[in-house]
């Protein structure tokens, strides 16, 4: 007899066997070395060394992945997106989702859907972060499970960039936006 779903320290619904993300729905034109870079890269950033905000990022689940023409200039690109459930461990004093919290899921979101278009390309990634502009439009409170659709917008040479939306599907509402730029690491200098 399987165990009762059941509350984790976190506040998080756990069923049984959901421990391992499930595969996201991929759309367009991925090889299968293309498909399997990119969900090695989204783990190791999820779920991989560091112990930054990883309770939150180990829970995130990447649902679709496409690659498409962009109709207004035939530009390829990506859109991809990512779910999670707001559990305690996301939470500022007020009880709502804290803007720390968002910044990292923009941040990271946005970073790996860079990556796959990247990957996608057969163009090189590996940027860093420049800049992170985001506008908070609503709260998001314990419960609520959160899409969050991310698009590249552009992919030079130099700098690169990407657009997210937080969205609370429970109450139908958009919680934040982001645009992340990125560019070249330089080298340290010591």
């Amino acid at each position: 007899m399987a165990p009762p779903d059941s509350l984790d320290s976190l506040g998080v619904l756990n069923a049984p066997g959901d421990e391992q993300p499930v595969e996201p729905r991929f759309v367009g034109d991925f090889t299968p070395k293309q498909r399997a870079s990119i969900l090695k890269f989204a783990d190791v950033i999820l779920r991989g060394d560091g112990e930054f905000a990883k309770p939150t990022g180990s829970r995130l689940e990447m649902t679709e992945v496409e690659v498409y023409q962009r109709p207004e200039d035939d530009k390829t690109q990506v859109r991809m997106v990512f779910e999670i459930d707001m559990a305690q461990d996301m939470l500022n004093s007020g009880g709502k989702m804290h803007g720390g919290c968002t910044m990292f899921i923009v941040d990271v979101c946005s970073s790996i859907a860079l990556v796959a278009l990247g990957i996608a390309t057969g163009r090189r990634y590996g940027f860093v972060s420049q800049a992170i502009t985001t506008v908070f439009h609503a709260p998001a409170a314990v419960g609520a499970r959160l899409s969050i659709v991310n698009h590249t917008v552009s992919y030079g040479a130099r700098t690169v960039s990407a657009r997210t939306e937080i969205w609370d599907k429970t109450n139908r509402r958009l919680v934040a936006t982001g645009i992340h730029n990125q560019m070249q690491p330089s080298a340290p200098k010591l």
